[in-house]
């Protein structure tokens, strides 16, 4: 009979002893939190650094420290970029369809070579849809046949239009080229003048 009271009282006193022990680690555990923030176990963390911004304006308005990154570049771009001035006559007949130039800009590509963009558009006058595409362009450089890079390749339905670009790789500092324009069997030539502000 003793024997089984002290089974009896063992089985109560487990969960009280299991409650026990999770509040002991649960304290513990607290403790070791509030002693590493405190810095007194481990190394402290170093603060964290300030955001981009907020540097930039600790610094003060008489600081001459070096202006963001990004502002450099897109004003050097949009400087160095410049409008092509296109001839009085912009429109070209030319079989079934007719193009006309709408505007064009030069702009650095490469240290080497400068970037030729041309907006173009079509009118396909015939009764069937039309490609409109980088075959029919080739930019004349000194006589040489240039063909664009920007893989325009459109199809133009019958008695409608469509704008598009041919874009065009060229030696920096070329002063003049020609526009080849070709469809069905006829062609034309367009003289740009393309000499600007540098």
């Amino acid at each position: 009979m003793a024997d089984e009271e002290k089974v009896k009282s063992w089985w109560q006193t487990l969960p009280g002893i299991i409650a026990s022990v999770t509040a002991a680690t649960t304290a513990f555990a607290g403790l070791l939190v509030a002693l590493k923030q405190v810095g007194w176990i481990g190394s402290p963390q170093p603060p964290a650094a300030p955001a981009p911004q907020q540097q930039q304006s600790s610094q003060g308005a008489g600081s001459s420290g070096p202006p963001p990154a990004s502002a450099a570049p897109a004003s050097t771009l949009a400087a160095a970029s410049h409008p092509v001035s296109l001839p009085e006559l912009r429109e070209y007949k030319l079989d079934t369809a007719t193009f006309t130039l709408l505007s064009a800009t030069l702009s650095p590509q490469t240290a080497e070579k400068d970037a030729l963009r041309i907006q173009i558009r079509m009118m396909n006058n015939n009764s069937y849809d039309a490609n409109f595409w980088d075959r029919s362009f080739r930019l004349m450089l000194d006589g040489v046949p240039t063909a664009p890079e920007s893989n325009l390749n459109e199809l133009v339905p019958a008695r409608s239009a469509k704008d598009g670009a041919v874009l065009f790789a060229l030696p920096r500092g070329t002063a003049s080229a020609k526009l080849e324009i070709s469809y069905g069997n006829e062609q034309t030539l367009i003289p740009l003048v393309l000499a600007g502000p540098r």
